[in-house]
């Protein structure tokens, strides 16, 4: 199997159907069960009034790449259940990575470490997100 870091699903259905992954300039670079990877440009759009990366667009981030990952190869939806999000740095350097990886994979919960650095490699944030899975059809 090849590693997460190889693995490229741009037929991702988050990518296909999150008109906000669309609005927010985002990309779904990769998207399996155990990993994910999103990247978001910085642009004048993204930022707060202090010039950098605004929090609601790093917890956007955050949040879909969770979702991305953990709706990958899924028949069925996942939605959120919780999540937390700890900010630690300002995000200043264009783009955004978050990356999702599986702590938890049950039957019906299923739990994320989500970080999001900047394009310096800073950590910006990190996230716990833990989802449910829904017995509702994933669109196609």
């Amino acid at each position: 199997m090849a590693s997460p870091e190889t693995t490229r699903n741009m037929d991702n259905y988050v990518a296909r159907h999150d008109r906000l992954v669309r609005h927010l300039q985002m990309e779904v670079e990769v998207a399996t069960p155990e990993f994910s990877r999103v990247t978001m440009p910085i642009s004048e759009h993204h930022k707060n009034g202090m010039g950098v990366a605004h929090g609601g667009a790093i917890f956007a981030l955050a949040d879909v790449a969770f979702g991305a990952a953990a709706n990958a190869g899924r028949k069925t939806g996942v939605v959120s259940l919780t999540s937390s999000i700890e900010f630690l740095n300002p995000g200043r350097v264009s783009p955004l990575i978050g990356e999702a990886r599986v702590v938890r994979a049950g039957h019906h919960v299923v739990s994320y470490d989500v970080r999001i650095l900047d394009g310096d490699g800073a950590l910006v944030a990190r996230a716990v997100s833990t989802g449910f899975v829904t017995d509702m059809p994933l669109p196609e």
